[in-house]
């Protein structure tokens, strides 16, 4: 995010009182950023609790947290020498833990759902089979010396990817059903 935004925000997310010329109070305003700022550092304290058996359920958030407000300060492209961070607006870092391929699944199956239950796709697949024709399309990276592997993006691209394959199996049922017809048309 451009520094100069950050700068225009600044102006509402300030601590002022309401005045005459500035009645709106935006003290109770809130205001979301979403980054990849810090990702390195969630996943390299993901991987160190996983080589210490810490199960994911039992993380320390503060840790992560605090990886996360260390990142975004430091990390270019991060809030680095951002007015945000020199005046403390900031209240909250949120870390997103990185994704597993498990969870991934679990994902693809939630939106699986939704998309059976609303539309009306043919196809011949089963559930496990869609699930797994996904999930070898989303990218994963793997952690530095391990074998565990991280979701890129979360679980941001699945319904997409969900919607290609599909698309993928619809377009190949109508091929097959023209060559049906086709040498139907023959005999």
């Amino acid at each position: 995010m451009p520094k100069q935004l950050l700068d225009v925000i600044l102006y509402y997310i300030d601590f002022h009182t309401p005045t005459a010329s500035r009645p709106t109070d935006y003290r109770k305003t809130i205001f979301i950023f979403l980054s990849n700022t810090g990702a390195k550092s969630i996943i390299n304290l993901a991987e160190k609790n996983y080589r210490s058996s810490i199960k994911r359920e039992n993380f320390n958030i503060l840790e992560f947290q605090q990886a996360l407000s260390n990142a975004s300060s430091n990390e270019e492209g991060g809030l680095q020498s951002a007015s945000l961070i020199d005046r403390h607006l900031v209240t909250f870092f949120v870390p997103f833990l990185p994704l597993k391929r498990e969870h991934i699944r679990v994902c693809i199956s939630r939106q699986l759902a939704i998309v059976l239950e609303h539309d009306e796709y043919e196809y011949e697949l089963s559930v496990d089979d869609i699930i797994n024709s996904v999930i070898n399309l989303i990218e994963f990276t793997r952690a530095s010396s391990s074998s565990l592997e991280y979701s890129l993006s979360g679980c941001k691209k699945v319904q997409q990817k969900l919607h290609y394959i599909f698309e993928s199996m619809q377009s190949a049922l109508k091929k097959t059903k023209k060559k049906l017809y086709d040498s139907d048309d023959l005999l």
